[in-house]
């Protein structure tokens, strides 16, 4: 007699990956607010300004823009590399269009024809990624100059409106700080992946791939 399991032990058992993901996810956030709360207060309190209260520091500049800017560079790591690995190939990596698929649709000859499907769900994953990274670089643009501008009026300084601060040199170095580091490992993880395994993990190519071998991730 097959042994019953109940249903969040089935919930669990297929969906234990994204769950576990988003436990980190709020485990992070939750300590980065609570961290960021401290030393905004320690901040106030050596400028000998007044403290805010925990709810107040969740609507400011300073908590906001710190999750925004790494959110809108790690989709778009995942943007390119979704996009790239379509288009562009690398010998013996798990991410890359394999050797001698050539034209049509990436993944046509392995199982992965486009027949019947419009061009929009085909390119659905590349689209949302894409969509979500205008989304978060917008909200990253709107909360670090909120923060810049908050910064400001701790000094007693005047306001800048949002198209000056788009175009000044301090905001682009903050993306490009952000997007140098998510372009690097995403460099070396396809690298790494090519002469690397990990058992079991469709992340890395069976163990008893070649090196050579292209794509083929463990099922």
């Amino acid at each position: 007699m097959a042994k019953q399991t109940s249903p969040v032990a089935r919930f669990l058992d297929d969906n234990g990956l994204t769950v576990a993901l988003f436990a980190l996810f709020v485990a992070c956030i939750v300590g980065q607010a609570a961290t960021g709360f401290r030393a905004y207060n320690g901040g106030q309190t050596g400028a000998h300004l007044a403290t805010i209260g925990f709810g107040a520091y969740l609507k400011t500049g300073n908590f906001l823009d710190a999750a925004f800017s790494n959110w809108q560079a790690a989709v778009l790591q995942l943007a390119v590399l979704i996009t790239f690995g379509a288009l562009l190939r690398q010998k013996g990596a798990t991410h890359s269009r394999k050797a001698g698929d050539e034209g049509g649709e990436p993944g046509e000859g392995d199982g992965g024809s486009t027949a019947g499907h419009s061009w929009m769900y085909a390119h659905s994953l590349s689209l949302a990624f894409g969509a979500m990274f205008v989304l978060t670089f917008v909200a990253h643009v709107i909360f670090e100059h909120w923060k810049y501008n908050e910064d400001l009026a701790l000094q007693h300084l005047p306001a800048v409106d949002i198209g000056s601060y788009w175009a000044s040199s301090g905001f682009w170095f903050s993306c490009f700080q952000c997007w140098e580091a998510e372009f690097a490992v995403i460099a070396i993880y396809v690298i790494f992946s090519i002469f690397l395994r990990q058992e079991a993990s469709p992340e890395s190519k069976p163990v008893g791939a070649s090196d050579e071998q292209t794509g083929g991730a463990n099922e």
